[in-house]
């Protein structure tokens, strides 16, 4: 008896496993889905990242001023744009900042050029490409020096070595060169770079030059380091003080001589420095001044669309309205909002023609006024 108690247990068991084993084959088995909105996630990601658009700066040579300043502008972008992505490129100096992207129209579409009047339009002429202004970046001021307290004037360059910039084509050395032949005759020039020009005129190599000065528009001047370094060897004397008219007459007609001429006519690019503008220290000029300022700004041709160039004016306008280049390099605080949107340029339409549209367009939105900042009526 006992025997078939347990026998028909036993039975009962199997039966019961095999009827929950049977059950849980009929149950369907539910396919992995993927999370939709981890779908979205990733796709948006990939949106983002194809509408980034890299811009790359032509600056110079590494430690240039221009080239510090361009690196605190990458960094506004990158910190307040949405879309852009800055970096800053170093070359052999700005007259190559041009040469770097002449390759292929998408570099011309992509890069803000560091450039400066002269030169600006012609560097890339044989390739049509034309650098349309952002914002003024500094101006580089020069005037005439000399230890020779015989040297007057410019008519008393005559039969002398003089120093002047670098021979570039369509350089500004050729205003300089110009504007002394007005004046003098049996000059010999000699070029080079500032350090060259220093070097020369301290160890007797020429008799006169140019050298910079700093200059923050409007109307605040210093001594640079070259001058300051010049008048340790003897008082300075500054052949282009007086006869402020004269010598205004004198540039804008440089201006307009070979090379300049016809299509590349420079307007009058000579500047007043009141009497005693400079630091307190010997040589002191003790009349008004004229000097020759050539503007560097930055630039983009009308590759780069307007858009994207639109954005890179707001960033760079608010940035130097509020003072925040001025921590980066000392012509820092020279960038201002009312500096970046100066030019030589005398007329609105003149000025309207010369900026890029982008930048133009950001300016007029926003009330900007295109100033003149040049001496010459």
């Amino acid at each position: 008896m006992c025997k078939k108690v347990l026998w028909l247990c036993v039975c009962a068991f199997l039966l019961g496993g095999f009827l929950i084993t049977g059950c849980e084959a009929d149950e369907p088995v539910e396919e992995p889905v993927d999370d939709p909105e981890e779908e979205v996630d990733e796709v948006d990601e990939e949106v983002v990242e194809d509408e980034i658009t890299e811009i790359k700066i032509a600056a110079g040579r590494p430690g240039d001023m221009w080239y510090v300043v361009s690196h605190a502008l990458a960094g506004f972008i990158n910190e307040r744009s949405d879309r852009l992505s800055a970096d800053v490129i170093a070359t052999a100096g700005v007259t190559d900042n041009t040469r770097v992207l002449l390759d292929s129209e998408e570099d011309m579409a992509t890069h803000i050029n560091v450039t400066m009047i002269p030169g600006a339009d012609i560097w890339g002429e044989e390739e049509g490409y034309y650098p349309k202004k952002i914002a003024s970046l500094t101006m580089l001021s020069e005037t005439w020096v000399t230890l020779d307290s015989d040297i007057e004037t410019l008519a008393d360059f005559s039969g002398k070595t003089v120093v002047v910039p670098r021979e570039v084509d369509f350089g500004y050395t050729n205003i300089y060169e110009n504007w002394v032949e007005q004046y003098a005759d049996d000059v010999s020039f000699m070029h080079g770079g500032i350090e060259s020009r220093l070097t020369a005129l301290r160890d007797g190599a020429a008799d006169v030059g140019v050298l910079p000065f700093d200059y923050y528009y409007p109307d605040e001047y210093s001594m640079s380091s070259g001058l300051i370094e010049l008048s340790a060897r003897g008082d300075l004397y500054y052949p282009n003080q007086g006869n402020v008219e004269e010598n205004l007459e004198a540039v804008a007609q440089a201006c307009v001589t070979e090379p300049f001429v016809g299509e590349y006519e420079l307007p009058p690019m000579g500047m007043v420095m009141p009497p005693g503008a400079l630091d307190d220290m010997a040589g002191q000029p003790e009349e008004s001044m004229v000097f020759v300022s050539n503007p560097v700004y930055w630039a983009a041709g009308e590759e780069m669309p307007e858009d994207v160039v639109y954005e890179i004016t707001e960033i760079l306008y608010e940035a130097a309205d509020a003072g925040e280049f001025e921590p980066y390099h000392a012509i820092g605080k020279g960038i201002t909002g009312e500096f970046v949107a100066t030019s030589f340029w005398e007329t609105q339409e003149e000025r309207e023609e010369h900026y890029h549209p982008g930048a133009l367009q950001y300016y007029m939105d926003n009330d900007v006024e295109l100033r003149f900042f040049g001496e010459w009526e």
